[in-house]
Order: C-alpha cells, then sequence, then structure tokens
C-alpha cells in the first residue's frame, strides 16, 4: 500500500526560477528485509514537510527563500551483480542538479543510493569527504547474492572510490565478517562508534573532515525513542538535540555540497516520525545556507555553540 500524497513540493513550496537546492525524491527499495517500506519514505517526508513552519525560530529567518524546488520522482531500475552502472538515474540526477547551481538533496529510498549520489559528487568534487550517520557500517560483501544490498553500501562506494574519506558516525550493529574486512582497510573509513557518543569530540570529527562534505544521514542512527519508522531499528542511538549539534558545527567549518536522506519505513497512522524527518532536512539547509540568509550577524557568523 502506498503512501497518500498531500503534496508533490517539499515544503508545499511554489517552485522557483533559480532555486538553491533541488529535493530529489527516490523511492528506491528492492533488498529490505526486515521492516519493508523505505519506497514509501520519499512521499511521507513530502506530506511531512507540508506542515513545517519555514520560519526557523534559531536562525530567525524564513530559510525557503532561498528556493527550494523538488524534482519528479526518480525511478533506478533494480540493481544486480550484472548491473554495468549502478544507480545511474540517480548519478545522472545530481550531476544535473549541481551543474544547474543547486544542492541536490536526495530523499529515498534504500541507503544504496548514496552509491550513485556520490559517483556524481566524486566527479564533481574530487577533494570531498563523507559524513555518514547511520546504525550500521553497510561494510557486507554481498547480502542475498546481490553485492548492491543496501547492507554493502559503504564497502562498494569504498570499492569504487578508493581515495574518498568516509566518517561514519553512530555505528552500533556491525557483523564480525564486516569487523575483520574493517581492520585491513580502515585507511579512509573512520567511525564514531555510538558506544562513545558521549564522550564524542567535536574538534575530532572536524578535524577527520575534508573542506567538501557530503552528507549521507540514513534514519536508523537516531533512537527508535524517536524514530521508529526505519528499516533497521537500533536501540542506543542519537537523538535530536545531538544530531542538530554536529551538523551546526559542520555547516560552520565545512562546504555541504550535497546530501542524501534514507531509510524511512513509514508506520501507518505515527506521522511523527515523518515530519521529524521533514523538519531534520530543513535543518540542515539551514544551516548550510546560514551565512547566506544572515543569521548570526551579530555574532560573527559563528554557529557553533559547544562540543559534542
Amino acid at each position: 500500500m502506498g503512501t497518500i500524497v498531500e503534496t508533490s513540493y517539499f515544503g508545499n513550496l511554489t517552485q522557483v526560477d533559480e532555486p538553491k537546492v533541488l529535493i530529489i525524491p527516490t523511492p528506491y527499495e528492492y533488498t529490505t528485509s526486515y521492516n519493508k517500506g523505505t519506497k514509501n519514505g520519499p512521499q511521507a517526508i513530502l506530506n511531512g514537510s507540508k506542515y513545517i513552519e519555514l520560519f526557523d525560530d534559531e536562525l530567525w529567518t524564513d530559510v525557503s527563500q532561498i528556493g527550494i524546488n523538488t524534482s519528479n520522482f526518480i525511478n533506478c531500475e533494480f540493481v544486480t551483480n550484472k548491473s554495468k552502472s549502478p544507480f545511474l538515474e540517480i548519478e545522472e540526477a545530481v550531476r544535473t542538479s549541481v551543474i544547474n547551481g543547486c544542492l541536490p538533496v536526495v530523499i529515498g529510498g534504500e541507503s544504496n543510493l548514496t552509491y550513485g549520489s556520490l559517483k556524481a559528487i566524486n566527479n564533481l568534487y574530487p577533494d570531498v569527504s563523507v559524513l555518514h550517520f547511520s546504525a550500521r557500517s553497510d561494510l557486507k560483501d554481498s547480502l542475498q547474492n546481490n553485492r548492491y544490498n543496501h547492507s554493502c553500501t559503504t564497502r562498494r562506494i569504498y570499492e569504487a572510490m578508493p581515495d574518498l574519506k568516509i566518517v561514519q558516525l553512530g555505528i552500533r550493529a556491525i557483523s564480525s565478517d564486516e569487523k575483520d574486512w574493517l581492520e585491513k582497510n580502515e585507511m579512509n573509513i573512520e567511525i564514531f562508534w555510538a558506544k562513545e557518543k558521549n564522550i564524542w569530540n567535536m574538534t575530532e570529527i572536524l578535524s577527520s573532515l575534508k573542506k567538501n562534505v557530503y552528507v549521507s544521514f540514513d534514519f536508523d542512527v537516531l533512537d527508535p525513542s524517536i524514530m521508529p519508522s526505519t528499516n533497521s531499528p537500533e536501540p542506543n542511538g542519537l537523538m535530536w538535540d545531538q544530531v542538530t549539534n554536529i551538523i551546526k558545527n559542520v555547516c560552520a567549518f565545512k562546504d555541504i555540497v550535497g546530501m542524501d536522506f534514507v531509510g524511512l519505513s513509514p508506520i501507518p497512522g505515527l506521522v511523527a516520525p515523518d515530519f521529524l524527518a521533514a523538519k531534520l532536512i530543513y535543518k540542515l539547509i539551514a544551516y548550510t545556507f546560514a551565512r547566506q540568509l544572515g543569521a548570526f550577524e551579530d555574532n560573527n557568523s559563528e554557529l557553533v555553540t559547544s562540543e559534542s
């Protein structure tokens, strides 16, 4: 059963001629096995975004004035071991968005969409690094006889783009095979484990990233108490303030060149997680364009609050 369409545009916003942000809904779902429904995630996020207050009380500005457009839904073919150009459809959509001067914001769908999005970003920004929020490392070599299963995403990205620095935050589920592989190949993969989240140091997180940052956000990084609607809920996740504080700091010191949000599996009749997902996307867009919007000009444009 699909999700009812309440709006086709993020925030129900009027589409503008020269947007700064392009929302790219991509309802790809073929390899989820536990809590299915990520194909309904993009529409649920769009529906939730309809009820967001466009004025941000922290930045004290209407973030939507930068221009936020929404593309048509991108339908990717099922990617298997035989696919010659995995996730080519989303790769082309992201590339076109950047070339047209828009920050691409992909909303999925499964986490393997990140592969296609990053292929485009890595070609356009060769000095980019990835900030990956997730409960799982996604370093499996194959699952369900598919090397492009969503649980293999980070492994495929590492193999296709070995010079890409990957920083993972919130990991708290990893297999012994993934652990063994990681110990042999961890040069460009740095993990901030969820079990140590109370002692994370913001300076260390920032120093692990390059100037250009692509943010990949799997909603399962959040604690199930605030985000039960994921295909793989894991206890001991991050809370809203922890996530927004990290994002705020990253946006203050780095340049965000693209982002994706994946893994939302809407639960019928439970709209709070859908709204949270939409609100978080809007918040990250807000932090990305905070200086352009004139936020905190009286405070030397500093967004940073405190270390995590």
